[in-house]
């Protein structure tokens, strides 16, 4: 299949599930509730202020799985409620398993443990780069055994391990969809927010660690970099939509995408806005499909992107 009969196919992918899926009152209110919470946060400055604050008051173990849970639940049952789903709203399964995989995925933002590790034969410098490469894996450290021991026990028809399946559709089409989101990419590499945020890794502000050479040190943190990401869409679209289907059916995206946007909170407000539209449209095609493997390389080539302007702008254009 061509790349753009491929694209033509996912459109239409989307365009059956919100033909089967609008409802008016739900989709209104999902919309609202996100708006004013990322309103909130950025005219407050809550994530700063208490969520990124409880990594220090050894509170984050219990405040990240809480934040997540509200995000989710805050979505998730009313719009059960709005569309009459009361047997879904009384059924116990639906509240243990979404929980699970909430508090799963709130243990692994949260942990922060792993800064009081000692590397006494590392040089500061050195034990600060570790850090960050251990800050990208602890995620898919911390949920990968658990989600396992479910796929294995309770979840054995989910399509491949939540999505990550020997076959895949359409995967061409994905590749168009971030051609298409490439421009926007782009002009947003320039705006001040981008370029405080971006890129993540500053090879300028880690060179002689362990002795590599800068473009070493970069290839290392940018490969846990994009595995992060692979975690993100196994949780998200895997976990929260491909393994609640069996029981929330097509319901399982506005409340991912509520919780989704919660995770972007503490980035560019441009980035957090965009996040919905993204997350509600790989959460579509999650569910249409029944794999994330596009959703995977999506986020993987926007995020690359991202940080290959951080250094453009570093090193050609500032």
């Amino acid at each position: 299949m061509s790349v753009i009969k491929s694209f033509q196919s996912l459109y239409a992918e989307v365009i059956a599930f919100v033909k089967n899926d609008f409802h008016f009152l739900s989709y209104s209110y999902t919309l609202l509730f996100i708006s004013v919470c990322i309103y909130l946060n950025y005219t407050t400055g809550f994530y700063q202020e208490v969520m990124r604050q409880s990594y220090f008051t050894a509170n984050s173990l219990w405040a990240f799985p809480l934040f997540y849970a509200l995000m989710y639940f805050m979505v998730a049952i009313p719009i059960l409620f709005f569309q009459k789903e009361y047997t879904l709203l009384q059924n116990k399964n639906f509240y243990a398993k979404s929980l699970f995989f909430i508090t799963l995925y709130g243990l692994a933002i949260g942990y922060f443990g792993y800064r009081n590790w000692e590397f006494p034969a590392l040089f500061n410098q050195e034990k600060q780069y570790v850090f960050r490469l251990l800050s990208q894996l602890k995620g898919s450290a911390i949920v990968i055994i658990p989600m396992l021991l479910l796929k294995i026990t309770i979840d054995k028809n989910v399509n491949g391990f939540y999505g990550l399946a020997r076959k895949a559709k359409h995967i061409r089409g994905y590749l168009l969809i971030f051609l298409l989101m490439l421009p926007f990419i782009i002009a947003i590499s320039f705006t001040s927010d981008f370029l405080r945020a971006y890129p993540q890794f500053r090879p300028w502000l880690n060179e002689g660690v362990f002795g590599w050479p800068s473009w070493l040190l970069t290839l290392a943190y940018e490969t846990t970099y994009s595995i992060d990401f692979v975690m993100t869409e196994l949780m998200f679209r895997g976990a929260l939509v491909i393994g609640m289907v069996s029981i929330l059916g097509r319901k399982a995206v506005l409340p991912m995408v509520a919780m989704y946007a919660a995770i972007h909170f503490g980035k560019p407000v441009g980035e957090t806005i965009s996040s919905i539209f993204g997350g509600y449209i790989l959460g579509v095609l999650a569910f249409q499909t029944r794999h994330i493997w596009g959703g995977v390389i999506v986020h993987i080539c926007i995020a690359l992107t991202m940080e290959i302007m951080g250094f453009v702008h570093y090193y050609l254009l500032d």
